[in-house]
């Protein structure tokens, strides 16, 4: 196998990963509670703690990769998740967790970014689409796992155990092929254009759209998914299990999306791709807020996400045709912190909205975000790709 082949099956490795820890807590929670002196409502802390280890890290994973490279990044970062799970198994009490999860975060969000940097460098865009598919795999094996665990055994513990070890393993093999990841031009593009610090990045203003084009998509894709079982069942009248399946379906899309665009970005290309895809999507979004077509309207929730599939891949694989060459690093980072933002920041705003104006009023505001998409996404379609001026 060739090293371009092997790398690129490390970086599918990782991604599927990736996706173990995120899905796990969901089904454990329930059975964590009692043991942990836990409400339900408790799970909301521990996610905010995750996420902004998260966006932590990414945020700052251009400035640690010019310091350590890829792979002790990758390798410090799952290290980072590994003690995060491990702790969660040994703590007495949910008060921990939120920190615990602070830590878990931080990783999660380098190995993210460094394997967005590493794959928007050297693959091609239908590489990205695949892996971020990948993901997908990864999130759908989780909540197996822990299933499986809690049939068997009744013990959560158990469940997290085995992803422990399925982490410990990845971190063995990076730490095995790390000396794959040096890059051999990475020493002549240093002497060709030196290394942009966060700040330098910061005052281009194609930055600061990309970042608000990764906050407002991720707040319409998360916000679909989080928002639509309620609605369907408080409001629409769709029955738990209609409601239950239509919402796996619309994440399912995500990765079936994925699939195709990555058969699709050479000949259409990454960027044409993307606002097609979000056009489709609005449609879907206009589709469910007429409550058309299927009972309350959840066939509109197949176009949703199938047409948003590709985007955020897209976005990240067309970083290096946005900004110069030693600004693309801590460009991937900082998109993907704003993600973080924007599934942080998202939840509360959905909540205080739906206080005050009922649930229904959620699916305008995701016409009115995706709107917002579709400008930004228009914008950096039309940047140059080495004049940004910085401010």
């Amino acid at each position: 196998m060739s090293r371009s082949a092997l790398l690129l099956l490390l970086c599918f490795i990782a991604f599927i990963s990736l996706g173990l820890p995120d899905a796990i807590l969901g089904v454990a929670w329930p059975s964590m509670t009692g043991e942990l002196d836990a409400t339900l409502d408790r799970l909301g802390l521990i996610i905010v703690g995750g996420t902004s280890g998260y966006i932590i890290s990414s945020f700052m994973t251009g400035a640690v990769l010019r310091l350590i490279g890829v792979s002790w990044l990758l390798i410090g970062s799952g290290l980072l998740t590994t003690v995060g799970l491990i702790l969660v198994t040994v703590v007495d009490s949910w008060l921990y967790l939120p920190f615990i999860a602070l830590i878990s975060g931080l990783g999660g969000g380098g190995i993210d970014a460094a394997l967005n940097t590493y794959v928007e460098k050297h693959y091609s865009g239908r590489v990205m689409q695949w892996l971020h598919a990948s993901f997908g795999v990864g999130v759908t094996i989780g909540p197996l796992i822990m299933t499986g665990a809690l049939v068997a055994t009744g013990q959560w513990r158990v469940g997290y155990l085995v992803v422990i070890v399925l982490m410990l393993l990845m971190i063995a093999t990076f730490l095995y092929f790390r000396k794959l990841w040096d890059d051999p031009d990475q020493t002549e593009e240093v002497h060709d254009e030196p290394s942009s610090t966060l700040i330098d990045s910061l005052r281009l203003p194609v930055v600061w759209f990309s970042m608000a084009t990764f906050f407002f998509y991720t707040s319409v894709e998360i916000g679909v998914g989080m928002w639509s079982f309620t609605l369907l069942t408080e409001s629409r009248g769709v029955s738990v299990e209609q409601a239950g399946f239509w919402v796996s379906v619309y994440w399912g899309s995500f990765t079936v999306g994925r699939l195709v665009a990555g058969l699709l970005s050479e000949r259409l290309g990454d960027m044409k791709m993307t606002l097609i895809g979000l056009s489709m999507s609005y449609v879907g979004i206009m589709g469910y807020l007429f409550v058309w077509p299927g009972p309350g309207g959840v066939y509109s929730l197949v176009l949703i996400g199938f047409g948003l599939a590709p985007t955020f891949p897209a976005l990240i694989s067309t970083t290096s045709e946005r900004v110069p060459k030693s600004h693309v690093a801590n460009t991937v980072g900082m998109q993907i912190a704003a993600a973080g933002v924007g599934m942080l920041i998202i939840p509360g705003v959905m909540t205080w909205a739906v206080g005050l104006f009922g649930i229904e009023i959620i699916v305008s505001i995701f016409a009115a975000l995706l709107a917002l998409v579709l400008v930004t996404v228009g914008i950096l379609n039309n940047s140059a790709k080495n004049n940004p001026k910085p401010v």
